[in-house]
């Protein structure tokens, strides 16, 4: 692929929202990365966790860039003798949203079959029993088998991983629904950053490695390791995050709002961001005249909890994108949220080796 050809961003965050890539079997997302940044890049591997780990070369110090690959999913923990798969939640998931959903799952041969996740029907269930919050261990997955028998037959084990099955579509102008906005938003602005570094929009001597990390919704597990690794002077974790602007939420308990540009972190439960970060971040988004909002304290956490505690400690931030209904099947994007958040970033980059080391 040239750089020349390279895809619209809009296109882009479709496929990376489409591909199937749950906790540990980010392998599609991997592959499309790959074939995207190639060009844009001096060197690329994959460390033994499953980290795609891109550099760019340069005389400086080294900046660490970070957008993790995996999306919360699940997988098959039990097949009963009646042909019904039981499943385990990767990743953090309300067991409300289940009920009804369609699956895409995986073999370990790599093929594709889907069910849909089922539960008693209501008409069955005691009033206290309609009443009560659904665990996650009482739901199951039919895939439209009639014994063990033949879902061995179809190659199905347990182990299998499975995502909710949803496809990235336009709702109104400027705003697009899909899965995995957490974090496929912060891999497009990831590669985004890449394609301005080749084609000289930013300009920086920084030794650059941008790692699309595994597994962040386990714990964070892919980029402490690649930050060992890499040894930043300096650091950022691009994201997607929790939008909550609306109905049921009060205003003092949303962690940040579509439509208000770039959400810088300060403190969350993974990390407290050093004051140099987030005065340099927010003073980024004055110099480009992007609105911007501090996410609300103490919500969530990004792979920057992990990679500023790498080795002796990284100065480490954090810049997302807000979205809405992370961690189910259908999240919602504003674009020019995007933009703003990759025209501060962009600024950043270029100007960040005045706070490293």
């Amino acid at each position: 692929m040239t750089t020349s050809k390279f895809p619209a961003p809009k296109e882009i965050l479709k496929n990376l929202s489409n591909a199937f890539g749950p906790s540990g079997h980010e392998d599609d997302v991997r592959a499309y990365v790959k074939e995207l940044i190639t060009p844009l890049v001096d060197e690329i591997h994959v460390d033994v966790l499953g980290n795609l780990i891109a550099h760019r070369k340069g005389a400086g110090k080294r900046l660490m860039l970070d957008a993790h690959t995996d999306e919360v999913g699940l997988i098959v923990r039990y097949i009963s003798k009646e042909g019904y798969l039981k499943f385990a939640p990767l990743g953090g998931w309300d067991s409300r949203l289940f009920a009804g959903q369609r699956v895409q799952l995986r073999t370990r041969e790599g093929q594709e079959y889907h069910g849909v996740i089922g539960m008693a029907p209501p008409h069955v269930l005691s009033p206290d029993q309609a009443d009560k919050t659904i665990k996650t261990e009482d739901y199951f997955i039919d895939i439209g088998a009639e014994s063990a028998n033949e879902v061995a037959e179809r190659g199905v084990n347990i182990g299998d991983p499975g995502v909710l099955e949803s496809s990235f579509t336009e709702l109104a102008k400027n705003v697009y629904l899909g899965k995995a906005f957490d974090d496929r938003a912060g891999c497009l602005m990831l590669i985004l950053l890449l394609k301005a570094m080749k084609d000289g929009e930013i300009k920086t001597d920084m030794d650059v490695y941008a790692n699309f990390a595994t597994s962040e919704e386990l714990g964070l597990r892919g980029a402490g390791p690649a930050a060992f690794g890499i040894a930043p002077d300096v650091a950022l974790a691009l994201e997607g995050t929790i939008g909550a602007d609306m109905p049921g939420v009060p205003e003092d308990k949303q962690p940040c709002a579509q439509r208000k540009g770039p959400v810088i972190t300060m403190i969350d439960k993974s990390v407290a961001v050093p004051k140099k970060m987030t005065d340099f971040l927010m003073k980024c988004a004055k110099e480009t005249n992007v609105p911007y909002q501090v996410k609300m304290p103490i919500y969530g956490g990004t792979n920057a909890g992990a990679i500023h505690q790498a080795r002796a400690g990284v100065l480490c931030g954090s810049v997302a994108i807000p979205c809405r209904y992370i961690h189910s099947s259908n999240s919602t994007i504003y674009w020019p949220d995007v933009e703003n958040t990759v025209k501060l970033l962009k600024r950043a980059v270029e100007n960040i080796h005045t706070i490293a080391g």
